[in-house]
């Protein structure tokens, strides 16, 4: 019995941190959804902060394990078409998994106050296999005979990355707020993704100086 209140509790509270976010979802609303006393709730989760983090922790393993099942490596050595598939991978794990995703990108993109350091420790922490995934798996594909000529490998990495951080940041600022809206507009997003990676494949100016 004591296994089922705290699997409705927990169950209950992530979507209402989803929902509601975390300074909305007290206890006592937990309590009153989850048919269970407050007191449960603290024996389980010893505080709010504590369940919150536990949601938060559980949250990204599933988004982990979802995005392990999804992905199935490619035959293509081109780089940036990995990195479009890679891209693509992490939105349909954001639709197949939408409350997780939507948990974390409030606790990412607008984290209670008192919460933002040790939420980015555990952001950072957890987020290394990824990174190893991005490093090993697809960056290894940018080599100096993929490049052109002239151009130094590890400054077009840099380049890459930051156009694509910038990216990213851009998104999160436009849609601070509006998380629905962002689950909603995948295909925008991808394909203002297609136009970033075409620039950075094939340049701004024309070719040759007879085409200008």
């Amino acid at each position: 019995m004591d296994n089922d209140k705290n699997e409705r509790i927990f169950q209950v509270s992530k979507e209402l941190f989803a929902t509601l976010g975390y300074y909305h979802t007290s206890a006592n609303l937990i309590a009153e959804t989850a048919d269970v006393s407050k007191a449960l709730i603290f024996h389980h989760f010893n505080s709010k902060k504590n369940l919150y983090f536990t949601i938060i922790n559980d949250s990204i393993d599933v988004l982990m394990k979802a995005f392990e099942k999804e992905w199935q490596p490619q035959d293509s050595d081109d780089f940036f078409e990995q990195l479009k598939y890679f891209v693509k991978m992490k939105m349909n794990v954001a639709v197949l998994c939408p409350i997780e995703n939507k948990l974390l990108m409030q606790a990412f993109i607008t984290p209670p106050k008192e919460l933002i350091n040790e939420l980015e420790q555990l952001f950072k922490e957890k987020s290394k296999p990824m990174l190893a995934l991005n490093d090993d798996y697809i960056y290894q594909l940018l080599t100096p005979h993929t490049i052109r000529e002239g151009v130094e490998l590890s400054q077009a990495k840099l380049l890459i990355r930051a156009v694509f951080e910038g990216f990213s940041q851009r998104i999160i600022n436009e849609y601070a707020g509006k998380i629905d809206n962002l689950m909603n507009e995948t295909e925008k997003i991808l394909s203002e993704m297609d136009a970033i990676i075409d620039i950075l494949k094939y340049g701004v100016y024309k070719t040759t100086l007879g085409e200008l």
